[in-house]
């Protein structure tokens, strides 16, 4: 029956595959990249963090108020005429609140021509109602307008003033409440309850024409129609200052009220005046009550002192414990000390000993130990004897050992017990001062709820007042004061970080598919069946126990290792290629690297292990490894030396620790490996191996590189090709290919080297490895599963 090859990568059946979507290869990839790609997440979400951090956050305060407008075509039932008429007035009110003459009343009684701010190490923060200085001008050069005036203090009373004069910088020394006098502009500062010398912050406050307050405010202001039906409109106003924009609302909103208004209630804003003055002092008693409470409460960490009394009480209680337990250890490790210093048995209490410290405890367990060790061995030999003085010596050097750790470890237990001493102080210390304090926080309580009532019934006063100051004068009312905003409304955090966090999966996904595309390595056996067109023996899991420089024997006798099942394993595979008991094997890649002179190696081990005699020949004259892998040296004898009849087959035979392994090494390099292998004295060589060894395996050269593998592969039973995992290109199996259909090999096979056997790594399968090796439970196996995800 004719035998039907594979197909070509050429052939559709191969570019449908290539072109298609792989998800084999694609999982391979992901768990290749899940660094990168958890790092391009991470680093745009904390860039967007970064971004968010340090931008300034701007609030909006907001407010509504409802118009009210009288219109004779009421009386006429002209509906449509009415809303009509509403909606253009309501327009009309819009832009007149959007003006610039009505802005130019709110600038002119904001009273912020000075803003004062404040460096920080980013960014700059103003201080609106806080700041530690005002200032007074006149300015007589407009230049110095909207330009900033840095302010460092000096001392209590003095301060430096620095600003920019026709492009120099000006520094000069003054003291607060002095008036500063140049040519451009007067200057007077002067401090406020807010003033620090010592607060170590840089200030600069900017004098803004009232052009730039009146473009700040187009600028920051958004009046809009609420509802037209019930006649609202909204007004707000954004700042990076919170207090600042709902005090500007509340300011827009008042004016806007009085400037509606025709008429004014003198008797009601004089009370009003009053309350304002009344709310103003009770403010500040308030603010310092609440002052005192926050000192009270960042000093002491506490509001409620009566269950600090207790929790105190037990603090000392625990203290107490700990120092007795304290105090028991060391008495424990210096008895301990005691018995080790009159080398005696040591005795511990299990419960004390698993207390103690892991190095210390396995020191006890080896001297004790040893300790017996000697008891049972004076049964037997003499204190004189050379294995009691071993035992002597070590039992010095675990003493010694013992010592400094038991000495350390009771230094710590003296500390800590220090510390619970310091820390039992502390707290009896406390114990006495909490009564005293009670009593004062108390008092300060109540005077603080007084304040608080009296400051709700003065403004529900002035409320009441306001109210009836607006139904007297004007019909527009405030149906919602301006809002003192809580959260910024940009940047908006949630959305800006998880939008970091898309583009760093967007990315994430980008690079995934671009090393997907580019991907162009052998990762596993089932890629490498789908490409190739020679059957795949089977795969040699990497080893990992070492890092191997060089090319080396890694298999041992009776080795039940993953490796040397999968060398069994394509050993029993080849049986069923070749049924001759005598057979030559010959061993290739494409390039070097891929593993060929390991596996020939190591593939004869095995073979030798079951009893027959194998050797393995150095075709590879050109760079020659076998000899490495048996731990042997480049000798003077070797194939080349064969082949150009300077020596014997018998004079080149190496021996190796493996019964029934021998190696040819390939002696010194010729001038000319291909001629040689061309000639009649090569069969002839191979014939006389095959008449003294059941197996030959060949080493030869790359046939990617050089043709000498070709050459050699033709006197072959068996022809092994070798592909390395990740390392080998996709590319490389078109050598294969051809070679098998140019060549005609009948028995040309490929072999999977260095897969990666952790599971779930090269999507392919490890033909069993393991089963030999010790079980793993379920539990561990599933835990080894996800933690391979990761």
């Amino acid at each position: 029956m004719e035998e039907r090859l594979p197909p070509h990568p050429n052939s559709e059946t191969e570019k449908d595959f290539f072109e298609s979507f792989d998800v084999e290869r694609f999982w391979y990839v992901l768990k290749r990249s899940k660094f990168w790609l958890i790092g391009f997440i991470i680093i745009t979400t904390a860039l967007s963090y970064v971004y968010v951090r340090y931008t300034k956050p701007v609030y909006n305060s907001e407010s509504i108020i409802k118009l009210e407008f009288e219109s004779e075509a009421n009386v006429l039932g002209l509906v449509e005429v009415v809303n009509t008429q509403e909606r253009n007035e309501i327009s009309g009110e819009i832009e007149l609140i959007k003006s610039k003459l009505f802005l130019s009343k709110v600038a002119a009684a904001a009273k912020m021509d000075v803003s004062y701010h404040v460096y920080g190490r980013y960014l700059t923060d103003e201080r609106y109602i806080n700041s530690p200085f005002i200032v007074s001008y006149k300015i007589f050069n407009s230049a110095y307008y909207n330009t900033p005036f840095d302010v460092e203090f000096d001392a209590e009373d003095s301060f430096f003033l620095t600003y920019i004069k026709d492009g120099e910088e000006v520094r000069n020394a003054y003291n607060f409440n002095e008036e500063i006098k140049t040519e451009d502009f007067n200057l007077l500062i002067q401090r406020t309850s807010f003033f620090n010398s010592n607060d170590g912050n840089k200030y600069f406050f900017i004098i803004s024409s009232r052009d730039a307050l009146i473009e700040e405010l187009q600028t920051n202001l958004d009046v809009v129609p609420e509802n037209f039906n019930a006649k609202t409109i909204k007004i707000s106003y954004s700042d990076f200052n919170r207090q600042k924009a709902r005090d500007l609302v509340s300011l827009i909103d008042s004016l806007y009220l009085d400037y509606t208004r025709e008429v004014k209630n003198i008797a009601i804003e004089q009370k009003i005046n009053f309350l304002d003055n009344q709310i103003q002092g009770t403010e500040i008693k308030l603010s310092e009550y609440e002052d005192y409470f926050e000192d009270f409460t960042i000093e002491n960490r506490t509001t409620d002192l009566g269950q600090d009394l207790n929790r105190t009480i037990e603090q000392l209680a625990i203290l107490d414990s700990q120092r007795y337990s304290l105090k028991k250890n060391i008495k424990d490790l210096d008895l301990i000390q005691l018995k080790v210093e009159k080398k005696g048995a040591i005795v511990i209490n299990p419960l004390l000993l698993e207390q103690l410290p892991n190095a210390l405890s396995e020191s006890i367990n080896e001297y004790s130990e040893l300790q017996q060790q000697r008891e049972l061995k004076l049964a037997s030999y003499n204190e004189t004897s050379y294995i009691i003085g071993q035992l002597d010596n070590q039992l010095d050097k675990s003493k010694s050992i013992l010592t400094e750790l038991l000495q350390s470890y009771e230094e710590t237990l003296d500390e800590r017990l220090k510390q619970v001493d310091r820390r039992r102080n502390i707290l009896e210390n406390n114990l006495s001062q909490l009564p005293s304090m009670g009593t004062e926080y108390g008092k300060n309580r109540r005077l603080y709820g007084l304040q608080e009532e009296f400051m709700l019934s003065l403004q529900t006063s002035k409320m009441e007042l306001e109210i009836t100051r607006a139904g007297t004068v004007t019909k527009n009312v405030i149906l919602s004061p301006a809002s003192y905003p809580e959260s910024p409304i940009k940047p908006q955090k949630a959305l800006i970080i998880g939008a970091g966090f898309m583009v760093g999966m967007i990315l994430s996904i980008a690079f995934l598919l671009i090393r997907y595309l580019a991907h162009n390595k052998i990762a596993g056996v089932r890629e490498l069946e789908k490409l190739a067109a020679v059957p795949v023996l089977g795969a040699i899991p990497q080893y990992k126990k070492e890092n191997l420089n060089q090319t080396s024997l890694v298999v041992r006798k009776d080795s039940k290792s993953s490796l040397s099942e999968a060398l069994r394993t394509i050993r029993t595979n080849m049986d069923f290629i070749s049924t001759s008991s005598d057979s030559t094997i010959s061993v290739t890649s494409t390039i070097s690297g891929e593993g060929k002179t390991f596996v020939a190696a190591n593939l004869g081990a095995i073979m030798a292990m079951t009893g027959q005699k194998v050797c393995v020949v150095d075709i590879d004259m050109r760079k020659p490894k076998v000899h490495l892998a048996f731990g042997g040296v480049s000798s003077a004898n070797g194939v080349s030396t064969i082949l150009s009849g300077k020596s014997t087959i018998k004079e080149s035979l190496q021996e190796t620790p493996i019964d029934g392994l021998h190696f040819i090494g390939a002696g010194p390099t010729p001038p000319n490996p291909s001629e040689l292998l061309l000639q009649n004295s090569f069969k002839k060589m191979l014939d006389d191996l095959n008449k003294k060894f059941d197996v030959v395996i060949l080493d030869t050269p790359p046939v990617g590189l050089v043709t000498d593998g070709r050459l050699v592969m033709k006197y072959c039973d068996i022809q092994l090709y070798i592909v390395r995992a990740d390392y080998s290109k996709r590319s490389f199996i078109k050598v294969l290919n051809d070679l098998k259909i140019s060549s005609q090999f009948s028995n040309l096979t490929t072999i999977l080297n260095s897969i990666d056997s952790t599971p779930g790594y090269g999507y392919g399968y490890g033909y069993g490895y393991g089963y030999y090796t010790d079980e793993e439970s379920k539990v561990k196996k599933v835990t080894s599963s996800v933690k391979n995800l990761f």
